[in-house]
């Protein structure tokens, strides 16, 4: 990481008289290395504290935890949302529990629920466009919500195309012609 806490270099701690003498220049700058690869690792270790901001190596460590395996062609984005919804993980047993849960996973506003309660039946559309992140809803829901509760999850993208289309038709008339050279009975008399 190249985020290097804000500080004075060590050589400036030094009284003036001693900041005079090369080997103690020379001492100074091997600490300055170090206190800068301490630097760095703290704002590693404070970064990935926080599963959004967590790089490949923090998130591999909360992977660890949940006991999650992720496919290779998972991107980090992915990890972190699958992350994130399975580590705020509790069993909603009331609609408003329900509500709070997608909004936490699908943010507000993106989704829409319908159903009949009544019969034990949920209708949950969403608007997520990261790849993979539907799936995890869908275990999602299949792990919080009661058994004797059918659920059905569609995902609408809605994607702006700004372009041009050609349309283009063609008419073709084929037509067979066979002309041939032997004459027959009837083309001697």
């Amino acid at each position: 990481m190249d985020e290097r806490m804000d500080r004075t270099r060590l050589i400036d701690y030094l009284p003036p008289v001693m900041q005079k003498f090369a080997e103690m220049r020379q001492i100074m700058e091997v600490e300055n290395a170090e206190t800068d690869r301490m630097d760095s690792d703290m704002q590693r270790v404070l970064k990935n504290g926080f599963i959004a901001d967590c790089d490949e190596w923090g998130i591999q460590k909360y992977e660890h935890i949940l006991k999650i395996v992720p496919d290779a062609s998972d991107t980090l984005e992915l990890r972190r949302a699958r992350v994130l919804i399975r580590w705020n993980h509790s069993v909603p047993y009331t609609y408003r529990t329900l509500v709070k849960k997608l909004n936490a996973i699908c943010g507000v506003n993106n989704y829409s629920i319908s159903g009949d309660l009544e019969n034990y039946s949920l209708n949950i559309t969403t608007k997520m466009d990261i790849p993979g992140q539907t799936k995890e809803v869908v275990e999602t829901l299949g792990k919080i919500l009661p058994e004797n509760i059918a659920y059905s999850l569609n995902n609408r993208l809605m994607r702006e195309i700004h372009g041009r289309a050609v349309l283009a038709g063609a008419v073709v008339r084929k037509s067979v012609v066979s002309i041939s050279s032997e004459l027959t009975g009837d083309a001697l008399e």
